[in-house]
């Protein structure tokens, strides 16, 4: 096995289709950054009739009342929301229990409302949560159409009666004279009746041109869509309705507009129409009511409307982590609905890193500054808003982790957000980025266990239009900047300006530091080497390692052949190496195996690919003897432990210190052990019995099967080994594999099992007459593998490694029983030899040892 580059060799067709794909890939996030930088011209141009300061002020007076009557509407619309897929399931002919259909059609808008694309995105969601009551994707699919399409078409007739009854109003927003305004709006009401009176019949059907199948909705169904459509949408106006100083202008009059705006923004497929719903407000009704306290509503409409159910949709995913939410549904299906979770928290945790960059570039209130000055000093002050931004740019970058399930990611946005928390109260008291900063924290404490996946955080790269995503986060921030502060003149000496009011420069400072630290991220990103990909190994590498094992004393080596780990050769193919990959680790076991004077040239070789693709090296549990060889190239060495080693010249039985021994042979006799040796020959009858025991031996500890540096259980890897199994009045119940060499000199324990309920005599039972078995077939050498942290003596010079891991062995019983380990090897009386770690970097080694135990642990990347 081995490790290539993620580079094709393919001929013209695929290179041409390949470069189509690229060309696909790349269009959608180019459309949407030429998208926002027209947006952003247009929010300048249209912002020029109001300041920053007039909009603050008018979002602060919005009294309690108005934002009431806001969410109350809201609620209404999210009613007709889940109406809406009722009677779309209706449609389609399938039904979901009430509790699937409340979180479905609930969340699945929430999610489709703030991130846009909602045919996909919140389709996505009712995939999930409709597909445990065994509606298919197909079917979710048609339920999506079917809803999308009914609600432009409900749009679309809301906006014709009003081009009936308020042409006047309408018709600058569409560069026509009010009569052509009303002639549109009526031949589409009349087209729309003639469909329902002539087109529909009383039941929905299937009609099939050529290869299209199209769902034509029955008459009732179709009325009952639109209906619920425009209870629906009347709702959402009424939610901006209620924060919007609409004196002079009918609400008849505003719902129209807002139809048409709201049918703009679906046709836009910005995130739930943002810029394009906005324009197209202002556009129509600027002139009817003070600019600044319209852009103040639809600050405040988005925030009810859209931030507010996608707070509630992660809340609501989060509690179905405990019984009271979850009890109509079975471990499975009530599985299947939380993988949801890491998806809304990824892009809840983005929108608060983009609440943060936008925030470091807007200036504070005054009276709170004015507050601060008395309690922190004015390093403090400047200082956590430039950290505030930074971090929040890190945010935005990590939430792709959060929906990935990675536990790193977990960690960083959690410390990010404990961090910020602070920051945000010193920077300005920002009482309500606070409160945001809370429910993240609460949501990731409460869904902790859904981000399980031990991996790199940014083992896979960021896609172009998660970059694009980030830049129009900070293109949208330094906007702000410069509309927040446009009646400061720009000086260069603004930049070293520090002072409690001095709130410019403390914006310019933190909005640009923001920006350094995403285009880091981004570059970091586009210009690292390439990751290197799993590729399975030719039968002819697995020939030449196998007979490189074979003739060598070592037999550790033959973990090389239990499918889990890639070679790489010397020049001469007469020695390799057997290594594993995880995050940026890449990580050999043990020494070279072969000559060892081409140990030299591979080892350097080695390191040369790991650093070409930006990673780590690490040559794992190597021998004292080679260790020049790995100060040479350039590694740092740590000792990781000893390993057991029983001499089988001297080993007997006879003696005080052997009593133990003795005592087990005698308890084994009695109470009916007999042992067997199972040559590779007759394993393949043998295995359902030893993955009988495997099994129930791994059900006990509640663990997973391990990898790379120890032996695992597989059918390849044991089909080659020899085998000791010990019965129990001729019942199996422990074995233990091992490893050697044709030179049968050294040989070493591999698999070892038994079955829960065995007796505490029966390994070192197993162990001795193993022990004596190969004694007696001439072996000179048996290894029963490492002591983790044994021999590691926390002596005055000792470093800070040794110091820890004395600590770890003295004290860390609870996680790792490192004593009783030792204490088993060391009733036969073993040689201990020392174990090291040989990795590149300072730093750096202790995030290698974290990769090393995942990679034990049966994770690779």
């Amino acid at each position: 096995m081995h490790y290539e580059d993620n580079v094709s060799q393919t001929g013209g067709a695929d290179s041409r289709s390949s470069a189509r794909v690229k060309a696909k890939r790349f269009a959608a996030p180019a459309l949407v950054l030429v998208v926002g930088a027209l947006l952003l011209l247009a929010l300048q141009h249209v912002s020029k009739t109001f300041d920053y300061h007039s909009v603050v002020h008018s979002v602060m007076r919005l009294p309690p009342t108005a934002w009431a009557a806001a969410f109350a509407a809201t609620a209404l619309s999210y009613l007709a929301l889940v109406a809406r897929d009722a009677v779309g399931l209706r449609h389609i002919e399938t039904r979901v229990p009430a509790t699937a259909l409340w979180i479905g059609a609930t969340v699945g808008s929430a999610l489709g409302n703030a991130t846009g694309f909602g045919a996909l995105t919140g389709g996505a969601v009712r995939c999930r949560v409709y597909g445990t009551a065994g509606v298919t994707p197909a079917q979710v699919g048609r339920l999506t159409l079917f809803t999308s399409v009914t609600l432009a078409v409900s749009l679309a007739l809301m906006t014709a009666a009003g081009m009936v009854v308020a042409a006047p109003t309408l018709s600058p927003m569409f560069h026509l004279p009010p009569p052509s305004v009303e002639a549109i709006g009526a031949s589409v009401l009349a087209a729309f009746a003639a469909l329902v009176a002539f087109g529909c019949r009383a039941k929905s059907r299937a009609v099939t041109l050529r290869w299209v199948t199209i769902d034509i909705p029955g008459r009732a169904v179709l009325t009952a869509q639109v209906f619920f459509s425009i209870v629906d949408v009347v709702a959402a106006a009424l939610a901006l309705w209620a924060v919007l100083p609409h004196a002079g202008v009918p609400f008849v009059h505003f719902l129209v507009v807002f139809s048409a705006a709201m049918l703009l923004g679906m046709i836009g497929h910005t995130p739930g129409g943002i810029g394009i719903f906005e324009a197209a407000m202002v556009f129509s009704l600027g002139h009817a009511m003070p600019v600044p306290q319209m852009v103040a509503a639809l600050l405040a409409y988005r925030a009810i409307y859209f931030g507010a159910p996608l707070i509630l949709s992660a809340g609501l995913l989060a509690g179905f982590e405990g019984r009271l939410l979850s009890a109509r549904f079975d471990a499975a299906r009530r599985e299947q609905v939380l993988q949801l979770v890491p998806l809304f928290l990824g892009i809840f945790a983005f929108v608060v890193g983009g609440m943060l960059v936008i925030s470091g570039a807007t200036p504070a209130f005054r009276y709170r500054l004015m507050f601060l000055q008395t309690v922190v000093p004015l390093w403090v002050l400047e200082s956590s808003q430039l950290l505030a931004s930074m971090f929040g740019v890190a945010l935005l970058f990590v939430a792709r982790g959060l929906m990935r399930r990675l536990d790193a990611a977990w960690w960083i946005t959690m410390a990010v957000a404990v961090a910020n928390l602070v920051l945000s109260l010193v920077k300005g008291l920002a009482f309500f980025e606070v409160g945001v900063l809370g429910i993240l924290i609460l949501l990731l404490i409460v869904t902790r266990k859904r981000f399980d996946r031990a991996s790199s955080l940014f083992g896979e790269p960021l896609t172009a239009m998660w970059l694009v995503s980030v830049a129009i986060v900070l293109a949208l921030a330094f906007w702000v900047l410069f509309f927040a502060f446009r009646d400061i003149p720009y000086r260069d000496d603004l930049w070293w300006q520090f002072a409690f009011d001095g709130r410019a420069p403390r914006a310019l400072r933190a909005t640009l530091a923001a920006a350094l630290v995403g285009l880091a991220f981004a570059f970091q990103q586009l210009l690292r080497p390439p990751a290197g990909r799993f590729v399975a190994p030719h039968h002819d590498d697995l020939r030449d390692a196998q007979r490189i094992i074979r003739a060598q004393s070592r037999s550790d080596a033959g973990l090389a052949m239990m499918g889990d780990k890639s070679f790489l050769f010397s020049e001469s193919r007469e020695a390799f190496l057997m290594y594993a990959k995880h995050g940026r680790t890449w990580a050999a076991l043990h020494d070279p195996v072969g000559p060892s004077d081409e140990w030299p040239a591979l080892i350097a070789k080695f390191v040369a690919l790991a650093h070409t693709h930006g990673g780590r090296a690490a040559f794992y549990q190597v021998r004292a003897d080679g260790l020049p060889l790995y100060l040479d190239a350039g590694l740092s060495l740590m000792k990781l432990g000893e390993e057991a080693h029983i001499g089988l010249d001297d080993f007997e039985l006879v003696g005080p210190h052997r009593s133990h021994l003795r005592y087990a042979l005698k308890r084994g006799e009695r109470d009916g052990f007999s042992v067997e040796i199972v040559e590779p020959q007759a394993i393949a009858g043998l295995l359902p019995t030893l993955k009988q025991i495997s099994d129930a031996w791994l059900t006990s500890r509640t663990a997973r099967e391990k990898s790379f540096s120890v032996a695992a259980f597989t059918a390849e890897y044991l089909s080659a080994q020899s085998v000791m199994l010990v019965r129990r009045h001729g019942v199996p119940m422990a074995f233990v594999t091992y490893m050697t060499t044709d030179l049968k000199t050294d040989a070493t324990v591999g698999v070892m099992r038994h079955l829960p309920d065995t007796s505490p005599y029966a390994m070192e039972y197993l162990f001795t007459k193993l022990a004596l078995h190969l004694k007696a077939s001439g072996f000179s050498n048996l290894s029963l593998g490492i002591a983790p942290l044994s021999g590691m003596h926390a002596t005055p010079l000792a470093s800070s490694w040794h110091r820890l891991a004395s600590l770890v062995w003295r004290f860390g019983g609870r996680f790792y029983n490192f004593r009783g380990l030792r204490g088993f090897k060391s009733k036969f009386q073993p040689r201990w030899e020392p174990r090291y770690l040989a990795a590149s970097g300072s730093v750096g080694v202790f995030f290698t040892l974290a990769d090393l135990s995942l990679l034990a642990g049966g994770w690779r990347s």
